[in-house]
């Protein structure tokens, strides 16, 4: 039996397979790794308003603080129709503001075609939540 020039030279069709697969884990650990900065940033937020509405010296006041904190971060870029933010506030052993504590929780919506980088369909939604305490000395 003679050689042949053509056995066993499949290399051309495999290295695509493998080139295929490449670009698809590529994109995929990108994926990933926006999901994680999403879910990062999402917490830094939610840490932010938290600390904001806690130096507010009032509840009123600290729904607002908390809400600018979330406005001025980069969620308003990432999250569809902006970031939702609730407040809670649980008061003091003496029934005030000062010395309890605040819990903001921060709820935004991301598309996986901005996390992809390429069209994917759906949405997730990303919630931290954060407390933290208000000092009771501050006014």
């Amino acid at each position: 039996m003679g050689w042949r020039d053509d056995d066993g030279i499949a290399t051309p069709v495999e290295m695509m397979y493998l080139l295929i697969f490449c670009i698809a884990a590529v994109l995929f650990i990108s994926f990933l790794g926006r999901l994680h900065t999403a879910g990062v940033q999402v917490t830094n937020a939610a840490q932010a308003a938290a600390r904001a509405a806690s130096l507010a010296p009032n509840p009123t006041e600290g729904v607002v603080a908390a809400r600018e904190a979330v406005d001025t971060a980069v969620l308003r870029h990432r999250c569809r129709d902006g970031a939702e933010v609730q407040l809670w506030w649980t008061e003091s052993a003496a029934g005030t503001w000062q010395g309890g504590s605040v819990t903001v929780e921060v709820t935004c919506v991301v598309s996986y075609s901005a996390l992809a980088g390429v069209w994917a369909p759906g949405w997730r939604s990303v919630v931290v939540s954060d407390t933290q305490p208000v000092d009771r000395y501050r006014r």
